[in-house]
């Protein structure tokens, strides 16, 4: 009866990891998103001579921007210590981005200097719809989770743990590499003396936190799926 049940089981394993994953996974795309738009969008700080509609805009958005990571950063540690607040805390995350996502479309139809398009709007609803099924998610009962991984404590780790924690060493690597390059950028530019004229200096630490971030965002992930896998040896 159980061994002929048991591909099914597996099926519904499977079914289940990637459910637990999913909002892991969205957080985490969001997260490097944001990342994205901070890097893209920092020299606007410094340019004074937009209207101040806009930068009042680009600063929002910035600001925005840092929220979500650094609430973002805080979510991610509760899944990965497999906390009960994960699901509270993703909601509020979720909550904030829905609101974030809708919110500065709408406030870019009062600015008249934008040039309006289809794709912010797009990208809203594809963002907003995800939020909420993610928030579905993780608000679902989940009453064989402790059997499971009491009855399992050992074995090869289910691939939705390997995803999860993939995507989790992604995200923590590329931002640590990002933030390590650019410190360690900025203190060569000073160590070398590199020119500043027409923003060389800023342009070569740049560079060197974009290798930061490419090398954390490859070894990030290769750690987390080795670590996942030592720690879940076959029985």
């Amino acid at each position: 009866m159980t061994t002929g049940q048991e591909p099914a089981r597996g099926g519904n394993d499977f079914s289940r990891d990637l459910a637990q994953a999913a909002p892991v996974i969205w957080l985490s795309a969001n997260l490097l998103l944001s990342l994205r738009g901070l890097w893209q969008g920092w020299p606007t700080i410094f340019a004074y001579d937009l209207p101040s509609a806009v930068m009042t805009y680009v600063y929002a958005g910035m600001a925005a921007g840092v929220v979500q990571i650094l609430f973002g950063l805080y979510v991610l540690g509760l899944a990965w210590r497999k906390s009960p607040r994960f699901a509270f805390w993703f909601t509020a995350w979720a909550v904030l981005a829905i609101v974030t996502d809708i919110g500065f479309p709408v406030a870019s139809l009062f600015i008249g200097d934008f040039v309006l398009t289809w794709m912010p709007w797009l990208i809203a609803v594809v963002s907003v719809a995800i939020s909420v099924w993610t928030i579905w998610l993780v608000r679902q009962p989940q009453p064989a989770m402790a059997a499971t991984q009491t009855a399992q404590p050992a074995g090869p780790a289910p691939v939705g743990v390997i995803i999860l924690n993939a995507v989790l060493g992604l995200v923590l690597g590329g931002a640590a590499g990002l933030g390590i390059g650019l410190l360690a950028g900025s203190a060569i530019v000073d160590w070398l003396d590199v020119s500043c004229f027409e923003g060389g200096c800023g342009y070569a630490a740049a560079a060197i936190g974009l290798l930061g971030l490419i090398i954390g965002a490859i070894a990030g992930p290769v750690f987390a799926v080795w670590r996942t896998r030592k720690r879940r040896r076959p029985a």
